[in-house]
């Protein structure tokens, strides 16, 4: 049986399609659910396996990015709780990253408190390109994992620069290999270079970069020509995932 994949979202995600289409080519069995199927009870978070939150300007990023629709989870907390200690994999990318530290479910702590932000770039515009990304091959990130130490992933955000005001937060993060991806080059002013972090278990995972942006070779401008056809990097975080499942 393929494991059942929750792609969520809300007015102004954009990069739910192609989230959905990456899990079920790697196998799983996706799901479009809107924030409000929730709210409403229509749909469960328990009756899924693999959860998604996908890129995008979710309720036109009022306030700041990701925030209305974080205060929107809050009222299932306990349900999204549960999946994540029940270690069901959980990925939020650029808007979904924004969400899940809003959440404060990234990064992990015992009282769900919003530890960090994902602020202004200092460029002060949006940015939109490739970026070479390094993967902490110490860190638990079940996405990452088997992925060579620099892969390229594009990036598309205005709110990107990962902050941290407590000094112990941070120490903690990295005691615990938690940065689980950090920019070669920082292209919006985040605190050590951070580009996405996990939880202890690996397997809630929050990055800015868009693997489903580089699934396929085809879809990067520098790509061989003659691998064309073949998967790329962004290919393996999905599959990754379904395989922990499986």
């Amino acid at each position: 049986m393929k494991p059942k994949a929750i792609i969520l979202r809300g007015t102004g995600t954009n990069c739910d399609i192609e989230t959905f289409n990456s899990f079920k080519y790697v196998g799983a069995e996706p799901e479009l659910v809107h924030i409000n199927q929730l709210l409403s009870g229509e749909r469960r978070v328990l009756d899924y396996d693999l959860m998604a939150f996908p890129g995008g300007f979710s309720y036109g990023d009022d306030i700041s990015a990701g925030k209305i629709y974080a205060v929107k989870m809050n009222k299932l907390s306990a349900d999204f709780g549960a999946f994540i200690k029940d270690k069901r994999p959980v990925i939020g990318i650029c808007n979904g990253f924004q969400i899940l530290v809003k959440t404060g479910f990234l990064p992990e702590n015992k009282g769900n408190a919003q530890l960090s932000t994902l602020y202004a770039n200092d460029c002060g515009h949006f940015l939109a390109k490739w970026e070479k990304v390094r993967i902490n091959k110490k860190s638990p990130c079940i996405f990452t994992k088997g992925l060579p130490e620099e892969i390229e992933l594009p990036i598309a955000h205005g709110e990107g620069k990962f902050i941290v005001e407590d000094k112990k937060v941070m120490a903690d993060l990295v005691a615990r290999e938690l940065h689980a991806l950090t920019y070669a080059e920082n292209p919006n002013g985040s605190m050590l270079d951070i580009a996405g972090i996990t939880n202890s278990s690996g397997t809630c995972f929050g990055l800015m970069p868009h693997p489903e942006r580089n699934f396929f070779a085809w879809q990067n401008p520098d790509r061989p020509a003659a691998a064309r056809e073949a998967v790329s990097a962004g290919y393996h975080f999905f599959k990754n995932a379904v395989d922990y499942v499986i």
